[in-house]
């Protein structure tokens, strides 16, 4: 449903602890494992003291990271920027960082290799999170600094829906009898490959579902329940309107139009509104 908004002063800036609750947990997971490590190599392997270095430095990782970065102008700041997705690599390299540097031989070598392995998980999944949470925060911002214009809710268009649906069933088919073959046939370096069809099959599944935009001055707003982001319009350079869909070109390399915003019009209750805020900001061809 298309509604359309009233402008809204740019919030101050003011603390935001989810945020720096969200910063402290990312500390935390790279701190504590790599923390732990190094007392496994250098001091001892108990259970109980490594049980408390983790414990002990990932408390101290939250507290600094909640402290340091719970202010609503550092998330929006992190939000506006590319390099807020090197906080999930961050954590990739680290415990490949790990895995490499302590090749010692005894139990502290198992230790380090688990830990690395919770280093880099953790690492990924937090900065995933600290990435979604930043681009939430500068996507408020942005618009409430901007006069919104229509809101609405649609998916991709029939035909996209179409493909996808046979892609997904294709590589998740395709995944699990490889996989199936592999155990039986025994070649097992192949696993890897029907891993990566299954999660892509998975993946692949939400890349029409229904999306929140929101066409304000400042740009178009996509939207998910766990994240929301602003594109620009510099981001774009046309649209187009047929019956079966409305596309809105991204600028520069888009290959197959796969960066484009490709939207289904017979969802949209007032397309008339969408198109007058369109014609505003870029040609429409």
């Amino acid at each position: 449903m298309a509604t359309v908004d009233a402008h809204r002063d740019v919030p101050a800036d003011e603390p935001d602890s989810f945020f720096g609750f969200v910063v402290g947990l990312y500390v935390a997971a790279l701190l504590a494992p790599v923390a732990t490590v190094g007392v496994a190599v250098t001091a001892t392997t108990e259970a109980g003291v490594l049980f408390f270095t983790f414990l002990g430095v990932g408390t101290a990782g939250v507290a600094v990271g909640w402290r340091a970065a719970g202010r609503e102008a550092v998330a929006v700041r992190l939000g506006s920027t590319r390099w807020a997705w090197l906080a999930p690599a961050a954590g990739l390299a680290y415990g490949g960082g790990v895995l490499a540097a302590t090749g010692v031989e005894g139990p502290a070598s198992g230790i380090a290799v688990g830990l690395a392995l919770l280093g880099a998980v953790g690492g990924l999944v937090g900065g995933t999170g600290l990435v979604l949470a930043a681009h939430n925060r500068h996507a408020k911002a942005v618009l409430a600094g901007s006069e919104r214009r229509v809101r609405f809710s649609t998916t991709g268009p029939e035909r996209d829906r179409r493909l996808a649906k046979w892609a997904v069933g294709a590589l998740m088919l395709g995944g699990t009898v490889g996989f199936a073959a592999s155990i039986v046939a025994g070649f097992e370096s192949l696993r890897w490959l029907f891993h990566l069809m299954i999660a892509g099959g998975a993946g692949l599944s939400g890349a029409v579902a229904e999306r929140t935009y929101v066409v304000a001055d400042a740009g178009v707003r996509v939207g998910t329940p766990v994240h929301k982001r602003v594109r620009p319009w510099s981001r774009f350079e046309s649209y187009s309107l047929t019956d079966d869909e409305l596309r809105v070109r991204r600028a520069g390399w888009s290959p197959w139009g796969l960066r484009d915003l490709r939207l289904d019009p017979e969802e949209i209750d007032d397309v008339a509104a969408v198109r007058a805020v369109l014609d505003a900001h870029l040609p429409r061809r």
